[in-house]
């Protein structure tokens, strides 16, 4: 699932709730890189359309330029077409956009965007580097889930770290945690799982999946990360601790 694409989906110009319902389709099963190769069937499972129809909406999509075959076929039968949607934009250029909104004429930066100065303990010469070109320097337990806002849900960080390294990555809990998505991918994660009815166990089960794969899918597309942290020294998997600056709705540790 790309919470990117699916927000394009909606606002997407299309001519019919037809082609809305298909690119939705599309966008829910969209990866990082904003593909997606759903089967026919699928599609009409998830649109209730009959698969012609599906077919001709595809069609319609590509010819409208919303949607492009990218020759790739996947697969069983290798049948399959991968579709990339076209004009979704990324995080990172949501997030530029959103710098540049609070960024006045004269260059001085507004103070909700102050996350990263050195009053805030975020300066690289006092160790503490978000910049995934450089990896997490010395990730020590100060702030590595450095939260912004309040959010409807939020792991308990003694719970989620075990949760991690029983899922193999016990060496990447700073990395997990440093990641430069993090906060939006717990954001993403309540939003999707918003009135699930799930207990605060299955929502850790949940989220440590979805924030292993995003960091997953992270590695494999900027392989230096971290690399220069592990080879300067290693890894420090302290206990981390929240920096909330409001008290979140619900902690973990409830009734099951």
């Amino acid at each position: 699932m790309s919470i990117d694409a699916t927000r394009w989906a909606w606002t997407a110009p299309v001519n019919n709730s037809s082609q809305r319902l298909v690119l939705l389709s599309l966008a829910d099963r969209a990866g990082e890189e904003h593909t997606a190769w759903p089967s026919i069937d699928r599609l009409a499972k998830d649109t209730v359309l009959d698969k012609k129809t599906v077919q001709k909406v595809i069609l319609e999509l590509i010819n409208l330029g919303l949607v492009e075959d990218t020759g790739e076929r996947t697969g069983p039968t290798r049948r399959v077409r991968v579709l990339k949607l076209n004009g979704v934009k990324g995080r990172e250029d949501h997030t530029q956009n959103l710098d540049d909104a609070n960024t006045p004429k004269n260059g001085n930066i507004k103070q909700s965007q102050k996350r990263n100065d050195s009053k805030n303990g975020n300066d690289p010469k006092n160790g503490m580097l978000n910049d995934p070109k450089n990896g997490v320097q010395n990730l020590s337990g100060n702030l590595p889930m450095n939260l912004s806002q309040e959010h409807d849900w939020i792991p308990d960080v003694d719970q989620l770290i075990t949760k991690i390294k029983m899922a193999g990555h016990g060496n990447n809990i700073d990395l997990i945690f440093g990641l430069p998505s993090f906060e939006f991918e717990l954001s993403a994660f309540n939003s999707y799982f918003d009135n699930s009815g799930l207990s605060d166990s299955k929502k850790l089960h949940k989220f440590t999946a979805w924030i292993v794969d995003k960091f997953e899918r992270y590695k494999k597309q900027n392989p230096e990360y971290g690399i220069q942290s592990l080879t300067g020294q290693q890894a420090n998997t302290a206990q981390p601790f929240l920096n909330l600056p409001t008290k979140p709705k619900s902690l973990l540790g409830g009734p099951q």
